[in-house]
């Protein structure tokens, strides 16, 4: 068969192939006013579908938005008595070396060199069980003013308050925020993986605020300045 030949019945194969192709979907875009409708019906999109979308929009960028007073009259700070930052195992039976406002050295917990599973946070009745916890920190007044400037003063560099971006599959907290009432219960608590950059509340209405890039390592570097280093520090190893 003559070349010529061969390179008309390949081309026609070819065409014959995409023929019978169905056509690549384009990614959807939303205006960034469909997002905000989107957002009022609780319907989550991502950022990156958003049009004019950049990715340098999602770094954190300081905004000053929020003076100390403003920042701690928002819930849960302002029904807050005492604000604790934990840290615990991954679920398991409760250890013996609980380490209550006392430098981190991290030692091997009974429970697992006896290999239980462990609890992770235990709360009954409102009620912290202290057992299951490896480090424990109260937060004095410069700690939670820095905490909340962490929250609601690092926003979105570009494109914000529009929508967000989902969540990590992954999710197994080793360290939490716990906000406690008058009474010494906890009202409300945010449990964060820092693995798998991560949180969840009990209220629903508990965050870290605006999800931008670095807000996570931002919490991170908070906690282990605290003290609370397991979860939270990278260099500690998990169980």
């Amino acid at each position: 068969m003559k070349p010529k030949l061969l390179l008309c019945i390949f081309v026609l194969l070819s065409f014959s192939c995409y023929a019978n192709t169905p056509p690549l979907k384009k990614d959807t875009s939303y205006t960034i006013a469909q997002a905000r409708r989107m957002a009022k019906k609780r319907i989550t999109i991502t950022r990156e579908t958003i049009k004019g979308y950049r990715p340098g929009f999602d770094n954190c960028i300081f905004t000053n938005q929020y003076i100390v007073a403003n920042r701690l009259k928002k819930y849960p700070y302002s029904a807050a008595i005492k604000i604790m930052l934990v840290s615990y195992y991954g679920g398991g039976q409760p250890n013996q070396d609980i380490k209550i406002d006392s430098p981190f050295t991290a030692p091997i917990p009974t429970a697992h060199k006896q290999d239980k599973h462990y609890l992770g946070l235990v709360i009954k009745n409102k009620k912290l069980d202290y057992s299951t916890l490896i480090e424990t920190k109260v937060l004095n007044r410069k700690q939670v003013e820095e905490l909340t400037n962490i929250v609601f003063n690092y926003d979105f560099s570009g494109m914000k308050n529009y929508t967000v971006t989902g969540f990590a599959a992954c999710f197994e907290p080793r360290n939490s925020i716990l906000f406690f009432d008058k009474n010494g219960k906890i009202f409300d608590h945010l449990d964060i993986c820092f693995h798998c950059n991560n949180y969840e509340s009990t209220s629903k209405n508990l965050s870290i605020g605006a999800n931008c890039a670095q807000k996570f390592d931002m919490l991170a570097r908070f906690f282990i300045k605290a003290g609370v280093r397991y979860g939270a520090d990278n260099k500690v190893p998990l169980d």
